[in-house]
């Protein structure tokens, strides 16, 4: 990419815009910006209705969207692992239906269960010290089976590679609600928020239900031996690892939730995390277009390799130039926008900005391990890291309040990052040494 003319290097375009024609033909533009409008109207909508919100408004609902996230990942039990891994691999069209379609039907008891353990939490007021967030996350929690099946459809047609067609629907689904969102926020405060967000994640499920409607009904010829057993250990372990993982990616406000009596400054922090979660979108994006990928690819160390490396230039290209501008104009977007009240939280986001790079840098190989199948070591990475975020976000927020979160946050996901390397190295290495199974 570099090369030089007399004693000064130049830089060779061609290679780059050659890999952004090649992610544009699988989808990455159309997907990125779906998913953008869905962050904006998910937690991202904070970004449009805190100035309807008080910051202590602000800060219990991310208490209580954090809760629901650890929820979310609970009731679907990793079945959309199940669905993505298994639909990815080489099958007929009718054996990924038919996997789909049982899964989906597993999903259900998972989902009852944490409703009714959310409802025992928040009657015996176990969730906060602040009785609202206890009052009304248990409405709040209507939109967990919402989450759940939207997930398993956006994956199936993940699996099957329609990065298109789920594109364009959730674009139109999304900005139906966001009609729905603003004014319901701004006329009746925190219920509306609440309320709305509930009505638009079942609205924007209905059109994916309706793509999907085939696959659920019909009644297969083909059926794919021992579908429990297999999406069930795929599952297992995902769910172990996606459970621990997100309660690492809401430790600091979790902590916060606990520790923390100032409950303005709490707004304050939750304000600056909205806008990490804008960035997570860029991220997210690239590793839904590259995790089928891996998985193809599973059996062929070569290729998968020059997949894994080519996707991993392309993310850390990216994460460092949003870094960067971030950096720059969030904050003074901020004071201008909120106010010069809000100027903490522009503080806490300069922080932040360096957990998201450090999460940008590995969030490739956690998937990567994922198309390798090797999904228990994914808990195994982070089994380590978790604890090491909750023992330093304890200490640097006892010490040093919100700041001390912010920071405890980015030496924790830098600590994440080494080892999520020193695993993925070493999981590549026996996958490709050891044949692969479908039980590894």
């Amino acid at each position: 990419m570099l090369k030089s003319n007399n004693c000064f290097p130049t830089v060779s375009l061609k290679p780059i815009l050659q890999l952004l024609t090649n992610i544009k033909k699988k989808g990455f533009f159309h997907l990125l910006s779906a998913n953008f409008i869905i962050g904006f109207l998910g937690f991202g909508s904070q970004l449009l209705v805190a100035k309807f919100l008080t910051p202590i408004e602000l800060g219990q609902i991310k208490a209580i969207q954090s809760f629901i996230g650890v929820g979310a990942i609970l009731a679907g039990f990793g079945f959309n692992t199940a669905i993505l891994k298994l639909c990815s691999e080489k099958r007929s069209s009718e054996e990924r239906a038919f996997i789909f379609k049982q899964n989906f039907y597993y999903t259900i008891v998972p989902i009852l269960l944490v409703l009714a353990g959310f409802v025992c939490l928040a009657k015996f007021g176990l969730l906060s010290p602040d009785k609202t967030i206890n009052k009304w996350l248990p409405l709040y929690m209507l939109v967990i089976p919402a989450l759940v099946y939207t997930s398993l459809i956006m994956v199936y047609l993940q699996a099957l590679k329609k990065i298109q067609l789920m594109a364009r629907v959730q674009v139109f689904i999304r900005m139906f609600g966001f009609i729905i969102l603003i004014p319901a926020t701004y006329f009746y405060g925190l219920i509306g928020f609440i309320l709305s967000t509930i009505f638009i994640g079942y609205i924007a499920l209905m059109p994916l239900f309706n793509l999907v409607k085939d696959s659920l009904v019909v009644k297969f010829k083909v059926k794919v031996k021992a579908v429990f057993h297999q999406s069930f250990f795929f599952a297992k372990w995902s769910a172990a690892a996606n459970v621990i993982a997100t309660v690492g990616q809401f430790v600091d406000i979790f902590m916060l939730n606990y520790l923390i009596k100032d409950r303005v400054i709490f707004g304050y922090y939750g304000l600056a995390t909205i806008f990490i979660i804008g960035l997570n979108y860029i991220t997210s994006t690239v590793q839904s277009i590259a995790t089928p990928y891996f998985s193809e690819k599973s059996d062929d160390k070569k290729e998968f390799l020059r997949v894994l490396k080519k996707y991993e230039k392309l993310m850390i290209l990216l994460a460092l130039g949003v870094s960067i501008a971030a950096f720059m104009i969030v904050p003074p977007f901020i004071k201008i926008v909120y106010g010069n009240n809000y100027a903490s939280a522009g503080l806490y986001f300069r922080i932040l900005v360096l957990k998201y790079f450090f999460w940008s840098c590995y969030a490739l190989l956690g998937v990567a391990i994922l198309g390798l199948g090797k999904m228990r070591f994914n808990f195994l990475s982070v089994s380590i890291s978790v604890p090491c975020s909750l023992i330093l976000s304890y200490f640097f927020i006892t010490s040093y309040g919100a700041i001390g979160a912010a920071v405890a946050q980015a030496i924790a996901y830098f600590i994440t990052l080494l080892i999520v390397l020193y695993m993925t190295k070493y999981v590549i290495k026996i996958h490709f040494v050891v044949p692969a199974t479908n039980n590894p």
